[in-house]
């Protein structure tokens, strides 16, 4: 009889705990230990001259951030790293998303994208960006000849 040799690693034990954790999650979504794209909670409100956009980023660097504005949608993203506090710890409970983030939220209205101004603080992110006016006409002059 022939025998296969099967190494799992430095140690059986971490490995077998890799697997338990990703058995659990599958059973039960809130636990996760391992890194997956998150989608940060975002609030988008207006007055009559700008739009605001709030994002929830606790735990970012604001040098992880990215922002793209067009006159009609925003794109933030960024990377938000694990918290490891203990060396070799097991987690009983893991809720804290972290990993990739992106999101394209569409804006209510055209926006002047050159007045944008971006804030961070306390773990929100604040843009502010003017509204291009509505009513604005442009009245264009007719030339006589060619």
């Amino acid at each position: 009889m022939n025998f296969i040799k099967i190494r799992f690693g430095n140690n059986f034990e971490d490995e077998f705990q890799k697997a338990v954790d990703e058995v659990f999650h599958l059973v039960l979504p809130s636990y996760r230990h391992f890194e997956c794209i998150w989608r940060p909670n975002v609030d988008v409100y207006e007055s009559l001259e700008e739009i605001v956009v709030l994002a929830d980023m606790a735990g970012l660097n604001k040098e992880e951030l990215h922002i793209e504005l067009d006159r009609k949608k925003i794109k933030i993203a960024g990377v938000r790293k694990a918290i490891q506090l203990l060396k070799d710890a097991r987690y009983s409970q893991a809720e804290i998303p972290h990993g990739y983030f992106e999101r394209n939220i569409p804006l209510p209205a055209p926006v002047d994208a050159r007045s944008a101004v971006a804030s961070y603080a306390d773990g929100i992110l604040m843009v502010r960006i003017n509204k291009l006016p509505a009513n604005k006409t442009h009245r264009i002059s007719v030339k006589t000849g060619q």
